[in-house]
């Protein structure tokens, strides 16, 4: 069968597109001919500007030469560029009209329900749409009885399980992930990732994680701005200074790599999903691959995908108590030996006298020394006695810190080149494109700077609150191998 695609594609930074891959993977696998759209240029075949009812008339020609399209269908994909209610309903027209040449299969990920709510026109038009199409599809139960209610579609909407073309991208044990991603072995690593945006609530786990008392907990929120939008610049404003304002919390700002994302999942002792709304989650499918624990919100969406072991929280307060008993129980653990077992049960093992700490045992494997391991052990027992010697890892500043007037100047922002006006985007967009090769560098130069300005008194900062009130550290014991015979 020839199949067309329509999708956010790599390289864009989008969740649908990566799960368009895995599925455009198992396709082909299965012998059948797809190709690829995207709404921007990509790695797709195609590349045709969607979001608004022109593109939506152009995709409706293209789709002529396939005997089957599949859509993954998000509101940015389809409605992106609309400018009205009139043009969200010329959208799901067109979208039934194509389903009268092709056989459509809508893969529906997210759903502005708010406009369907508010608008009969559109109500209609999206159950015309729904009702050409050969297939339709969400990932929760919950998604469907929503769209049920909204719409009066019926029960024919299909579940189809997010997770169900989802393979591992690097397999790795635990101690593995955190030396590769430079963590503490004796961590008790608290992950949530994904893109930085108010519904995702990674601020609550901030705040729940200011709650937390446990000298090995941190909170590690990984993940970047999908677009640059000043709703979303100004939310990662918000989360940084959140961070900044306690030292066990660490907002890595980046975007990662499908390796590195899996990495995270395996070196986590704990995924936390503080979401405020979500349609599906591919971070509980991912996370699911290497069986790590998930703390999750208690919404309807998240009970339908999550693993039977996965703990719910309905607010801040259920949250820090969740990340507290994880807590709590890797630091009883760690009194017993490496992964909570004894240190007499691994006779093949160097031990150690502690000296008074609480510190695991050493794990040496003397018949095949992993010089490896040995460092990460050495780092890993150094950050355990830098965190003795301090106490408790939070604190909360007394007053205006000097890092918080830089953190609230916030993103420099570009404006973008969208109009109302008739003829007017068309312009912009093109004095966009001749000047973006000169202001596009000074722009990037400008972040990073500023970046590097606020990072710098953040720590200075924190030094600061340390030097306060010094205490001398503990000396480090030295490992004696034994060749598993009695110390003594």
């Amino acid at each position: 069968m020839k199949t067309l695609m329509v999708t956010p594609f790599a390289p864009y930074r989008d969740g649908i597109a990566t799960y368009a891959m895995q599925e455009l993977r198992r396709l082909r696998q299965e012998g059948e001919q797809v190709d690829v759209l995207s709404p921007v240029p990509s790695a797709a075949r195609w590349h045709l500007r969607l979001g608004g009812p022109t593109g939506m008339a152009q995709l409706g020609r293209k789709v002529a030469d396939y005997e089957r399209t599949v859509i993954q269908f998000g509101p940015e994909l389809l409605f992106g560029a609309c400018r009205s209610a009139g043009h969200r309903v010329a959208v799901w027209t067109a979208l039934a009209a194509i389903a009268r040449r092709t056989a459509l299969d809508i893969r529906i990920h997210e759903v502005e329900y708010g406009p369907l709510e508010q608008n009969p026109f559109e109500r209609r038009a999206a159950r015309l749409a729904f009702d050409q199409a050969d297939r339709v599809t969400v990932h929760t139960e919950a998604e469907r009885e929503m769209l049920n209610e909204i719409l009066g579609f019926g029960r024919r909407i299909e579940i189809v399980e997010h997770g169900r073309d989802f393979q591992p991208a690097v397999t790795r044990t635990k101690g593995e992930a955190r030396t590769e991603l430079g963590l503490a072995l004796d961590q008790a690593a608290f992950v949530a990732i994904g893109f930085l945006q108010h519904h995702k609530g990674f601020d609550r786990a901030v705040e729940a994680m200011a709650s937390v008392r446990s000298p090995r907990a941190h909170l590690h929120i990984v993940g970047s701005a999908r677009v640059d939008h000043p709703d979303i610049t100004g939310y990662v404003d918000e989360l940084t200074m959140a961070c900044a304002r306690i030292t066990s919390a660490t907002l890595h700002q980046r975007f990662v790599s499908d390796v590195e994302f899996d990495l995270w999942l395996q070196a986590a002792d704990a995924v936390v999903l503080p979401y405020r709304e979500i349609w599906s989650s591919g971070v509980i499918e991912r996370a699911r691959l290497f069986g790590t624990p998930i703390i999750a919100s208690d919404l309807p969406q998240l009970r339908d995908q999550a693993p039977q072991d996965t703990t719910f929280v309905a607010d801040v307060d259920e949250l820090a108590a969740a990340m507290q008993s994880v807590a709590r129980s890797l630091d009883q653990n760690a009194h017993g030996g490496h992964n909570g077992h004894p240190a007499s049960s691994a006779p093949d093992m160097a031990t150690v006298d502690d000296g008074g700490l609480d510190l695991r045992s050493w794990d040496i494997d003397v018949d095949k020394v992993d010089r490896n391991a040995v460092q990460a052990q050495v780092t890993s027992r150094a950050r355990a006695a830098e965190i003795s010697a301090v106490g408790e890892p939070v604190y909360q500043p007394s007053g205006r810190r000097p890092v918080d007037s830089l953190l609230a100047l916030g993103h420099l922002h570009r404006p973008l080149p969208h109009s109302a006006r008739p003829g007017v985007a068309p312009v912009k967009r093109m004095i966009d494109r001749l000047i973006g090769w000169q202001i596009d560098p000074l722009a990037t130069r400008i972040e990073a700077l500023q970046r590097a300005t606020t990072d710098a008194v953040a720590q200075l900062d924190r030094q600061s609150e340390t030097v306060a009130a010094p205490i001398e550290p503990p000396s480090m014991p030295k490992p004696r191998v034994t060749n598993g015979a009695d110390p003594s």
